[in-house]
């Protein structure tokens, strides 16, 4: 069952990086191809830690929270694997394609969050981010702060 849910997991990710379209080829990986080389090995090491951190039943806190590289800030989903950097009036973004990057550089809107416990607003480059309690697809929550995440657990 472990094994099954490795591989539905690689080929989520794989296939489901939102609107990766300029980097589909990257995309078409069997599982036998995913495992043939360390590079690919990693990919796979990440989607069982995504099959982990999906399977949680409360915001997932890794240290420090999600690595931000592996989320798609405009999606607002981790992806389990590095995203395309974005640059931004000195702060650091990233996206999941040459979409999200142009939308990272032309719309604040994909550049801010709301703190589901505070209710303020958050830099997405700032934020502790952590996976939504039931999350079936990486979708993510923007905090503050870690404490500001602590807090929303113990009210939840």
């Amino acid at each position: 069952m472990k094994k099954q849910l490795t591989y539905f997991a690689v080929a989520f990710l794989l296939l489901s990086s939102g609107c990766k379209e300029d980097n589909m080829q990257e995309s078409v990986y069997s599982v036998d191809a995913i495992k043939s080389t360390k590079e690919k090995n990693s990919l796979v090491h990440a989607s069982q830690d995504f099959v982990t951190l999906l399977g949680a039943k409360e915001p997932v806190q890794m240290h420090g929270g999600l690595p931000k590289e592996f989320v798609c800030m405009v999606n607002n989903a981790y992806m389990g694997k590095a995203q395309f950097p974005v640059e931004f009036e000195g702060k650091q973004y990233y996206g999941c394609c040459q979409m999200c990057v142009k939308a990272i550089q032309n719309e604040r809107r994909v550049r801010v969050a709301l703190d589901p416990y505070t209710g303020k607003e958050v830099d997405k480059s700032f934020a502790f981010i952590a996976l939504k309690p039931g999350s079936v697809n990486g979708e993510v929550f923007y905090f503050e702060s870690e404490a500001t995440f602590e807090s929303y657990k113990v009210q939840n």
